[in-house]
């Protein structure tokens, strides 16, 4: 069967062949940027490759070297890496290549979770409070504004009084704290779409208003939620580091990159590796996590096709 349909001219009156397989979807275009975007598939390469070596990783090296997350030998602390460990040792003499190993798991795993709870909560609410608009819109855009005025740090404080801070409560603390902007961002995007003909003929066909938010306008938005997943997932890892630092992060012996970063910073002269490891991981983390937010932003901007 042909792929081409002829069309007319209209000046030269000559028929025109139209390729149907260049005709692509934005998806589809977004699909074609990625792939060819050295930066952005090196990033998520990057990530993943470091993600699942974190996830699959550590119960392998503790049965191939022996070796305990949480297992102390004072008498081999402070060892630089290579001198009879991989990485070396903390101040406690624990082995940081499955201290560093499990940090990421627990550290990737508050990113990864807490930045869905946030697009989910985000989008979920910013959809309802742009289509419905009325009082329903100010109802919720004054609670935002009312929860955006306080300090996140001053709630993170009470939290963390109330409850232990567990990866798990991290996690719903932080999503919920966190989806307010990207709420507004879906909001104001939902609010431009509800008026176009195709969101006015569904209402006029009777269409109920879940099928429409969830047929016609949530598709519309996906792009925005792609691109505030991966910058939001950065964004975390970077919190988690900040409330480590403040104490208000997940607690020793747990480790995480964040506190083992924030108790290493006592020891740079004794113990360097015990700063630059987690801080580098950090860094290479949140870096692949912007650049791949930033392909996505490129990828789904349709005046970047040609």
């Amino acid at each position: 069967m042909s792929t081409t349909a002829p069309l007319q001219n209209a000046t030269l009156g000559a028929p025109v062949e139209l390729d149907q397989r260049k005709i692509r979807t934005l998806w589809q275009n977004a699909f074609r940027h990625i792939v060819r975007d050295r930066l952005t598939m090196a990033a998520l390469t990057v990530l993943v490759v470091l993600t699942l070596i974190c996830f699959l990783a550590p119960p392998v090296v503790e049965n191939v070297l022996g070796v305990d997350v949480n297992r102390t030998k004072v008498l081999d602390k402070f060892r630089l890496p290579g001198d009879g460990y991989a990485l070396g040792t903390d101040h406690l003499g624990r082995d940081q290549l499955i201290r560093l190993l499990y940090g990421g798991r627990i550290s990737l795993s508050i990113a990864y979770a807490a930045s869905l709870m946030t697009i989910v909560i985000a989008t979920s609410i910013g959809i309802v409070a742009g289509f419905f608009g009325g009082k329903v819109d100010d109802i919720i855009i004054w609670f935002i504004n009312t929860l955006t005025s306080i300090p996140s740090i001053f709630l993170l404080l009470i939290a963390s009084t109330i409850w232990s801070p567990s990866p798990e409560v991290l996690i719903v603390l932080l999503a919920l704290l966190g989806w307010m902007g990207t709420c507004r961002l879906v909001r104001g995007e939902v609010i431009t779409i509800k008026e176009r003909e195709y969101i006015q003929a569904a209402h006029a066909v009777g269409a109920p208003a879940w099928r429409i938010m969830w047929n016609h306008i949530f598709p519309n938005v996906l792009s925005i939620v792609i691109i505030s997943l991966a910058i939001d997932a950065g964004v975390l890892i970077l919190v988690e580091s900040g409330l480590s630092f403040l104490g208000l992060g997940v607690q020793p012996p747990t480790p995480t990159w964040g506190n083992m970063l924030t108790n290493s910073r006592s020891y740079f002269v004794t113990g360097p590796h015990l700063v630059v490891l987690p801080g580098l991981l950090i860094t290479i983390t949140v870096l692949c996590f912007y650049l791949i937010g930033d392909g996505f932003r490129d990828a789904l901007d349709p005046r970047s096709h040609h």
